[in-house]
């Protein structure tokens, strides 16, 4: 298998939580950055925690998910926003504190041919041309990869910690697709950021009410053995 910048892999990699799952949300320049297309107010201040985060996948103590949205000109989506995350363009570029290598991305298409062993990397981004992650047909694919090996070599299934922007619409979306399907998910609610503060609040009680678990990258590091 070839990652992003078209080395081979042959080392796995070694994960000692296996059980948790970072999932990161859109962490992307025309999100994140002022002056960026479809900038979320404030978003820069979460930097921070999302690059505290990544640190756990980039020193191999868990394993890394990432959406990234990756548009065409004439995609639906952008009937209803402005031009935002343009294929090819700085914007969708994920920020450097949002990445760990090796970093496998995965394409929004039908017929992409995943590792067997997706742990090979300790990234994998997932492109989208939708708020919902899901509509990538690998998205389905990766996550079942995801939970089998967990339960295959540890016998416990994942806990996904869900992080980026926006919280009423690519964060909840992410959320509630994981839960649908029967998995233990937290929201990182001090690196996430909504476009309205009240409006994200609301998602974020009706999340736990659904139940997602609110909890801060202070706690994640923890989880996993690095907290400071």
């Amino acid at each position: 298998m070839v990652h992003e910048d078209g080395a081979q892999l042959n080392a796995e990699v070694s994960l000692n939580s296996p059980e948790t799952i970072l999932w990161e949300v859109d962490v992307q320049a025309d999100f994140m950055l002022p002056g960026g297309k479809l900038y979320v107010l404030g978003a820069e201040e979460i930097v921070v925690n999302v690059s505290t985060l990544v640190d756990i996948a980039r020193e191999g103590r868990a394993f890394l998910v990432s959406s990234a949205d990756a548009h065409d000109p004439d995609d639906p989506e952008l009937r209803h926003w402005p031009p935002h995350c343009l294929k090819g363009t700085s914007g969708a570029d994920l920020l450097n504190e949002a990445c760990a290598s090796p970093r496998l991305i995965v394409p929004n298409q039908k017929g992409f041919a995943l590792p067997q062993d997706v742990r090979t990397y300790r990234q994998v981004t997932l492109e989208k041309n939708t708020l919902d992650v899901f509509n990538n047909p690998n998205t389905d694919v990766l996550l079942n990869s995801i939970v089998t090996a967990s339960l295959s070599a540890f016998g416990v299934g994942p806990q996904f910690f869900v992080f980026g922007v926006a919280t009423e619409y690519c964060v909840r979306s992410t959320v509630e697709g994981l839960l649908r399907r029967g998995h233990l998910v937290a929201i990182v609610t001090d690196a996430v950021r909504p476009i309205n503060q009240e409006k994200g609040q609301q998602v974020l009680d009706s999340l736990r009410f659904e139940g997602a678990r609110l909890t801060a990258t202070r706690e994640t590091l923890a989880l996993v053995g690095g907290a400071s």
